[in-house]
């Protein structure tokens, strides 16, 4: 009897020793989840607060459309004076929102953490009058719920929300999508604006083109003005040419220009003997005989021969779109032909063409105080269609490379300082239509905007937009069913079987 209660005693002893063990390591294991549960929501905690501070977000798209170009980044690192960016929305109802209120502040606070220079705020204008009252000060035209407005000193601009993305109708549910972000494009544009008291001045003259050239260049005022220029139009038979621009834009005229035209273009790029003025004319392959102008260019050591340039060479060719000739034709790539103007790109593996560029001849290097240069060449195997070519004559015309893009000079010195007024010369409109310098496979946009900021002396950058061509994964109802039985009730289940195999089994032991 005694050894049967010394053995009970023995097995309550373990038994005591064992429920002692388990609820030891029982507690432990029930503070270690609660410790790395705390753990999770304060890392989350700092991470959103973080991540609202300084706009740490991954972006994982294809091509970083919620990302800010590296080109923007060291543009905002050189702003002096505080810019406020103010969305017309009450930060609530921005992130409530739909799809394209939650895209633009995405965008913004993205943007915004790129420099402490940059405050942005969101504004209810039903409950902030004061706030719309300020800028009314500045500003003459209506804003908004839902502008975006930047303001730095005195100088607005106002944005809306669709200037930050593009969309497209969908021909299958009729609805919009977005098929463009634009937000990095047009935020800068509209720093650069503000911040910029005294932007250069670029004058377009205005004169009757053809109608494919029309709606190639429809868009040619937008671009510049993007890029943190000034532009006006320029109407010089009722007006002179001031020398306020720092360039003119001649859009292929269709037809000559008078001679007192001609005059005033002599007397702006002359200024006085001061110089320090540009020309950008666009010739163009439709245009009719103009026998002024082309006097005019022999003087800069220019002439621009009829025809234009085709290249037989299909390895060296792309075919962009044209939105002006309403059609996708073949353009051979062109070569930079002066070192001076390689640094315009940043990707010298993207090409830049120049669809249907007339051949432009060079008529001297250098004469008395003029020099001409050769920017852009075409390939070896271009040929010239002057009219005279046919399918079976046209392995028979010899090929050689073309200058479609080049710059006559004219140079003074005063106290030993170079003066110089330029007339840069393009052999094509197509070369800068909105379709091909939209599209960021092409080089074209991002060097005309440089080729402007180099001859204008202005520091800039050239932003295009983000397609939103994403990969996406198209799967039926059926899959969708599925999925969601995996998803919602088969995973759950999994994980709670196991847990309980895991606390029998530990239970047991």
């Amino acid at each position: 009897m005694s050894k049967t209660k010394t053995e009970d005693s023995q097995v309550n002893a373990e038994t005591k020793k064992l429920n002692t063990r388990k609820l030891k390591y029982g507690s432990l294991a029930t503070a270690i989840t609660v410790i790395f549960i705390v753990a999770v929501v304060l890392v989350n905690i700092l991470a959103t607060q973080v991540t609202k501070r300084f706009g740490m977000k991954i972006d994982v798209t294809k091509e970083q459309l919620f990302e800010v170009s590296q080109q923007t980044r060291d543009y905002l690192d050189t702003i002096e004076d505080n810019i406020d960016i103010s969305v017309m929305v009450d930060e609530n109802a921005m992130e409530n929102g739909g799809i394209y209120y939650k895209l633009v502040k995405e965008v913004t606070e993205k943007y915004a953490s790129c420099s402490d220079k940059i405050n942005l705020n969101y504004y209810d204008p039903e409950k902030h009058p004061e706030v719309v009252a300020k800028y009314k000060q500045f500003y003459t035209d209506s804003i908004n719920s839902g502008d975006i407005v930047i303001n730095c000193g005195e100088r607005i601009r106002v944005l809306t929300m669709g200037d930050l993305y593009e969309t497209q109708m969908d021909e299958t549910t009729y609805q919009q999508k977005i098929t463009a972000i634009n937000a990095d494009q047009e935020l800068t544009s509209a720093v650069m604006y503000v911040a910029n008291p005294n932007p250069p001045v670029i004058g377009i003259v205005s004169c009757k083109s053809s109608d494919s050239v029309m709606v190639s260049l429809s868009q040619l005022q937008s671009i510049i003005e993007k890029n943190g220029y000034k532009v006006e139009t320029v109407d010089l038979l009722t007006q002179d040419a001031d020398p306020k621009y720092s360039m003119l834009i001649l859009p292929a005229p269709y037809n000559d220009l008078t001679q007192d035209v001609i005059d005033k273009l002599d007397k702006y790029l002359y200024n006085d003997g001061n110089l320090g003025t540009n020309l950008f004319y666009i010739a163009n392959c439709d245009q009719r005989e103009t026998p002024n102008i082309d006097v005019f260019l022999e003087e800069w050591g220019i002439k621009a021969e009829t025809g234009y340039v085709i290249n037989v060479d299909p390895k060296s060719s792309m075919t962009p779109a044209i939105a002006g000739l309403q059609n996708h034709y073949s353009a051979g790539k062109l070569n930079i032909a002066d070192d001076e103007y390689k640094s315009l790109v940043n990707n010298d593996t993207l090409p830049i063409v120049s669809p249907f560029a007339r051949p432009l001849t060079l008529l001297f290097d250098k004469k008395d105080d003029r020099e001409t240069k050769a920017i852009l060449q075409t390939v070896e195997t271009t040929i010239i269609n002057d009219g005279t070519m046919t399918d079976k004559n046209k392995g028979d015309m010899p090929q050689s490379v073309q200058n479609v893009l080049v710059l006559g000079s004219k140079h003074i010195y005063k106290d030993s300082n170079q003066l110089s007024s330029n007339v840069i010369v393009s052999g094509s409109a197509y070369m800068l239509d909105y379709a091909l310098t939209s599209d960021s496979s092409y080089n074209n946009q991002e060097f005309t905007i440089n080729l402007l900021n180099k001859f204008t002396s202005k520091e800039g950058i050239t932003i295009l937009s983000k397609s939103l061509d994403i990969a996406s994964i198209s799967i039926n109802e059926a899959q969708a069913n599925r999925l969601t039985w995996v998803v919602a009730i088969i995973l759950p289940l999994l994980i709670i079987i196991t847990g309980l195999i895991v606390f029998i089994r530990r239970r047991n032991r």
